[in-house]
């Protein structure tokens, strides 16, 4: 009757659930490649390609459902730069997986959203130290004013998310920090 049917409306899968639900499956991805690793690197030595190739075709598996979680995430949200940290930690100290195909996707998926990350801290430090210095009161707040506080503030906020991406193509990562420098 009606009432199941407004039973089902909670039960449909939210691009938050889908993102948190993607997170999970990163982990148990990256728990089953270093179980794999653990317990056949030895025995397989000289099988290494054949291993590789295995964990790439166990990564594109996740691919999947990893891109279709992160196509329904609304615009402008942060909130998947846990999967990108999560995946790109484990990838990047991995001999072989690091820059490999899955590797390159995932940077490819993400670099767009982390430079529109840039872009609009970029502008809110702008805004700030227009809106800020034109109302300042030039009070101190600590060692500074309060438009300087949240300057300071912001840039290094900003500059801990770009540290803690670890960004591991080299001339990406060097556009990144230049940026910052440049804002500072």
């Amino acid at each position: 009757g009606p009432l199941g049917s407004m039973e089902n409306v909670g039960r449909l899968i939210t691009p938050a659930k889908k993102l948190e639900d993607t997170i999970r499956l990163a982990e148990l991805v990256i728990e089953v490649l270093q179980q794999n690793e653990e317990h056949h690197a030895e025995a397989f030595a000289w099988w290494s390609d054949l291993m590789v190739e295995h964990a790439e075709t166990f990564l594109s598996l996740f691919a999947v459902d990893m891109d279709a979680a992160l196509e329904v995430q609304p615009p402008d949200t942060w909130d998947s730069f846990p999967l990108f940290q999560l995946l790109n930690d484990f990838l990047r100290t991995d001999y072989n997986l690091c820059n490999g195909k899955f590797h390159k996707h995932l940077q490819d998926l993400f670099a767009p959203l982390v430079v529109r990350y840039v872009d609009l801290m970029e502008s809110s430090i702008a805004q700030s130290i227009h809106r800020g210095f034109e109302r300042e009161s030039w009070e101190p707040v600590n060692n500074g004013s309060g438009t300087s506080e949240d300057l300071f503030w912001k840039l290094d906020a900003l500059q801990t998310f770009i540290r803690d991406l670890h960004w591991p193509e080299e001339e990406f990562g060097k556009h990144l920090e230049q940026r910052l420098k440049l804002m500072a």
